[in-house]
């Protein structure tokens, strides 16, 4: 995670987690033990609380208080975009979409599009996410993929594989959100 600012004890909290992201939230996740180790890992680092640094910790897990705090009145790109996905994992697909439009600078959603692409391809998802449409014509759609994840909540068919895959794209989509936040 090239130019994230975390230390140690977080890189290696997030190393022992999963390649996905939660396709939903956690319901009071943040007085769960894991929001718990969360909120103190901030506290122990050099990270602010209030950061959004902070806020893409706390969507890595899928605990939206407090990253909804945070990303509510920011009004930067990263700061919407985050916020677009706050909505996305509450099932407010709507407004996810809504934060996700407002985040229309054209070359920084360029960059993250291009890194999305570019991990999802290495990855091997290429073809899952072409055919859920999250990926078209070299894109990076990331309302598609807020259509991706309402498809999967509301279908009581869907496959494990496609649920995997959409958490697995959730994850490079994080990863690629770090590097930018890290470098912004």
């Amino acid at each position: 995670m090239k130019a994230f600012p975390i230390n140690d004890s977080i890189l290696d909290w997030l190393q022992s987690l999963p390649r996905v992201v939660p396709l939903h939230a956690k319901i009071s996740g943040s007085t769960s033990q894991e929001g718990a180790d969360l909120a103190r890992l901030i506290a122990e680092s050099e990270v602010s609380a209030d950061s959004l640094v902070a806020a893409s910790l706390w969507l890595r897990v899928g605990i939206i208080e407090p990253a909804h705090e945070i990303v509510q009145d920011d009004s930067t790109q990263n700061g919407s975009y985050l916020h677009g996905v706050v909505h996305r994992l509450e099932g407010d697909y709507w407004n996810a979409k809504y934060w996700f439009r407002h985040a229309k600078d054209k070359p920084w959603m360029q960059l993250l599009s291009n890194a999305v692409v570019q991990r999802v391809a290495q990855d091997g998802l290429l073809d899952i996410a072409t055919e859920l449409k999250v990926i078209h014509q070299g894109m990076f759609l990331p309302t598609e993929f807020v259509s991706a994840h309402e498809h999967l909540s509301a279908s009581s068919r869907s496959s494990k594989e496609r649920e995997d895959a959409v958490g697995r794209i959730a994850y490079l989509e994080w990863e690629c959100l770090c590097e930018l936040i890290g470098n912004s």
